[in-house]
C-alpha cells in the first residue's frame, strides 16, 4: 500500500484537509437538503479487500426524518456504497464513491438507493447523478 493512503488511515484526523472535506460536507449537504434536518457526515480511509476505500456515513440514523416511511422502516442512513482512493506522484489523490441512502423495512427486507456519485481530482470534488442536476432554475 502506498505511504500517502496509509498515513489517511493511520492519521484520519488528516482527511479533512488533505482531502478538502469542506467543499465535499457543501455538496452532500447540496444533495440531501431537506428542511429542518441537518445531516453530519464522517469520513474515513480504510483497507478492503484489493484497494484502499474511502467511507462516508451519516452519524444519525434517519428513520425520524422520514415521513411517512417512519411507520414501516427500523434503519435509515446515508453511507458510501462503493469507493475508491488511489495516490500517485502525477495525479495526487483520487476518490470516487457513491453515496448512498439505505434502509431497512421492519419485515426485515432491507434496500437502498443512490443519491449522487462524487469524485475528487486535483483538489476539487465534483458531484454528478443527482436529482437537481439537470433540473433548470
Amino acid at each position: 500500500m502506498q505511504a500517502e493512503i496509509q498515513n489517511l488511515i493511520d492519521h484520519p484526523e488528516t482527511i479533512r484537509e488533505t482531502l478538502n472535506i469542506a467543499r465535499l460536507d457543501r455538496l452532500i449537504r447540496k444533495a440531501t437538503a431537506v428542511w429542518g434536518q441537518t445531516i453530519t457526515m464522517r469520513y474515513r480511509v480504510s483497507m478492503g479487500r484489493s484497494e484502499a476505500r474511502f467511507d462516508a456515513e451519516c452519524e444519525q440514523d434517519l428513520v425520524g426524518a422520514s415521513g411517512i416511511f417512519a411507520k414501516v422502516l427500523t434503519k435509515c442512513k446515508i453511507d458510501t456504497f462503493s469507493s475508491c482512493i488511489t495516490h500517485t506522484a502525477e495525479t495526487g489523490y483520487r476518490v470516487w464513491f457513491t453515496l448512498h441512502l439505505s434502509y431497512q423495512h421492519f419485515g426485515g427486507g432491507s434496500n437502498g438507493m443512490n443519491i449522487a456519485s462524487f469524485w475528487f481530482e486535483n483538489g476539487e470534488w465534483t458531484m454528478s447523478d443527482y436529482k437537481e442536476e439537470n433540473e433548470e432554475d
